[in-house]
């Protein structure tokens, strides 16, 4: 079980924690692996293998890229995955910063290993041939570490408050509709134009350095631009059909007839508490949901037992509109 927080101490205590797990600790594990090629760049030959595919190496470069791989790659990953939490969550906690932080840690571990033993293997007249058991201790210490790292944090959360689960007294032969729309809150914009921004960057350094892994970076990042510009607004409807969330892009969108909802509440969300950012998320308690910004927010639950989430404003109005929609179709 996870403690509620209650006074600013245990959030304070959860914060030091993350800090440590997530970014301290990944730093200098960025940092030792970082050392530890430079030692070694010596011993290598002039063209090293910088990548391997089902068949053997098919990539290759200067030693030194391994060097500025670490530093960019070993240092991005921590920040881009403990800042927002730390810039965001300074009054509430939750599961999901625990997860990041020990994610952070792990996936640190994993990039070392996966540079400084790339590295390792190809020292004097190796040829590289042990990259199966590099990227092997590579995932088992992320594994490892990860789960250090999830219980060198305290469990700390911040209960999460709801309203009640309202309907509307119609007349006979009435009926009730709603309007609304879920947009992306200033924070979340700022921390998605970082990302896109240090996405960009790194694309750019790497076409510079090996244009053909330069344009399949290129083509992600093109794809993760105009995934982000889907899921910035989003429109939603409530009437008696029951639920129906579509972005202004036309996709992605979700329907949940009134038929299928248990009942629908409002309640207050945390992105980056209950669901580690902001956008179409996946909490790590099995809810998923379109959760652009902090504050109001409808919670519908379905006879599964699956819950979705969309923040929007008025969401307690929205919600008596649709438990009258769910009561109109219950036998």
């Amino acid at each position: 079980m996870n403690t509620h927080a209650r006074r600013p101490d245990d959030i304070r205590r959860a914060r030091r924690a993350f800090l440590l797990v997530g970014l301290v600790a990944p730093i200098a594990i960025a940092a030792a692996a970082v050392v530890l090629i430079l030692i070694w760049l010596p011993g290598l030959p002039d063209q090293v293998v910088m990548h391997w595919g089902a068949n053997g190496p098919d990539g290759f470069g200067s030693p030194a890229m391994f060097v500025w791989i670490q530093v960019i790659v070993g240092l991005s990953i921590p920040l881009l995955m403990t800042l927002p939490v730390l810039a965001t969550m300074r009054e509430s906690w939750g599961i999901t910063c625990r997860f990041l932080g020990a994610m952070s840690l792990g996936v640190s571990v994993l990039i070392a290993v996966a540079s400084a033993g790339s590295v390792a293997i190809q020292r004097g007249d190796a040829n590289g041939t042990g990259i199966g058991v590099v990227l092997g201790i590579g995932f088992a210490g992320m594994l490892v570490f990860g789960v250090i790292g999830w219980f060198l944090q305290p469990r700390v959360t911040t209960a999460q408050t709801s309203g009640r689960a309202a309907h509307l007294d119609l007349a006979p032969g009435e009926r009730a509709a709603w309007f609304g729309t879920a947009a992306m809150g200033r924070t979340g914009v700022v921390f998605l134009v970082l990302a896109v921004l240090i996405l960009i960057a790194i694309t750019v350094w790497v076409l510079l350095m090996d244009q053909g892994a330069g344009w399949i970076l290129a083509i992600v990042t093109a794809l993760v631009i105009l995934l982000i510009a889907t899921t910035l607004v989003f429109r939603i409807r409530v009437s008696a059909d029951g639920l129906r969330v579509h972005s202004i892009a036309g996709w992605p969108r979700w329907s949940i007839p009134a038929s299928e909802i248990t009942e629908a509440r409002a309640v207050q969300v945390n992105p980056m508490a209950e669901f580690g950012g902001w956008g179409v998320r996946f909490a790590v308690d099995g809810r998923m949901g379109v959760v652009l910004r902090t504050g109001e927010g409808l919670q519908v639950t379905r006879h599964s037992g699956r819950t979705f989430v969309v923040t929007t404003d008025d969401a307690a109005t929205a919600a008596s509109v649709l438990n009258t929609a769910v009561k109109g179709v219950k036998p």
